[in-house]
């Protein structure tokens, strides 16, 4: 009798402690898929539960987060700082576009197009017309696109490692085709903690707009999916670009953002890029951000473009 209840104590506190220790993918899904809000209320319920929970006397435990918390919180404000002054650039420029209106986004499609045209230089159309007010042969002579450039692939096949925040590793694969102004990618991201998984996954249509030959933009919309305790969809929406500054050197911000059943989930990933031939390394910082829910940290890898 007495083995007997000590077993059950013993299921009835495992059952607790599974139930109270949800995991960071536990949250960043709970977060991603409630609506704002819902998800105010709850995180600012939580936060009172916390705040009245920790003055009631658990003196260890709040040192101890302090202590072993200390290097995220130092890469999340990193990352945070990085991505507000690359979101702050980026709606930015967007809005000066959108005020240029329509032309201005049809002539970085035709740019990527006449990119395609030829792999080298032509100086002989260099000379400015003064009977052509746009220019448009002008720049179209000087616009030209090497094979296997990663500012505006053909095909891009992109595979990378990253160490997160709260244990939480993922790896990431990356597939871009496209000709001209038109392009499609299909990303997978599978997030990984020590008792939990979590795949997005979202596939899109790209609109590439490039402006010369060193920087390309895209608009790219699309399906998502999130595969963790439940299955959702939604819509998907991206801004990535490409900068280079040197020969075999550039620069990718990739931002995406998320709707799964009236809740949101951001994503914004920096890279630095060398490249050579057909074969790229890339490293950065990415962060993944829902409600209060935050997972960031460092990646690697390698890409192929051609």
């Amino acid at each position: 009798m007495i083995k007997q209840t000590l077993s059950v104590f013993t299921l009835f506190f495992l059952f607790i402690s599974c139930g109270v220790h949800a995991g960071k993918l536990d949250d960043l899904e709970r977060d991603a898929t409630t609506p704002k809000s819902k998800s105010s209320s709850s995180s600012s319920s939580s936060s009172k539960s916390d705040s009245s929970s920790s003055s009631s006397g658990s003196y260890s435990s709040g040192s101890y987060s302090s202590d072993s918390s200390i290097s995220s919180k130092v890469a999340d404000k990193i990352i945070d700082e990085v991505a507000t002054g690359m979101m702050e650039f980026t709606f930015k420029v967007t809005g000066e576009l959108l005020k240029l209106g329509v032309k201005t986004v049809a002539a970085g499609g035709a740019t990527s197009t006449y990119r395609y045209q030829q792999e080298t230089p032509l100086f002989t159309h260099m000379a400015v017309d003064e009977n052509d007010e746009t220019g448009a042969q002008d720049v179209r002579g000087i616009l030209f696109r090497k094979d296997g450039d990663p500012i505006l692939p053909t095909l891009r096949l992109t595979s990378h490692w990253m160490a997160g925040s709260d244990d939480v590793t993922a790896l990431q694969s990356h597939v871009e085709a496209g000709y001209g102004l038109f392009g499609v990618s299909y990303t997978q991201n599978r997030l990984e903690e020590p008792a939990d998984t979590l795949t997005l996954e979202h596939t899109l249509l790209h609109y590439r707009m490039a402006f010369g030959n060193h920087f390309s933009w895209d608009f790219a919309y699309g399906r998502g999916k999130m595969n963790g305790n439940q299955k959702h969809e939604g819509d998907v929406f991206a801004m990535p670009m490409r900068l280079r500054f040197k020969p075999n050197w550039h620069v990718e911000y990739y931002p995406v953002w998320s709707s799964y059943n009236g809740g949101s989930l951001s994503e914004h990933q920096l890279s630095l890029n060398y490249h050579y031939k057909h074969v790229g390394v890339t490293a950065g910082i990415k962060k993944w951000s829902a409600g209060p829910t935050t997972i960031s940290g460092g990646f690697a890898g390698l890409y192929l473009s051609f």
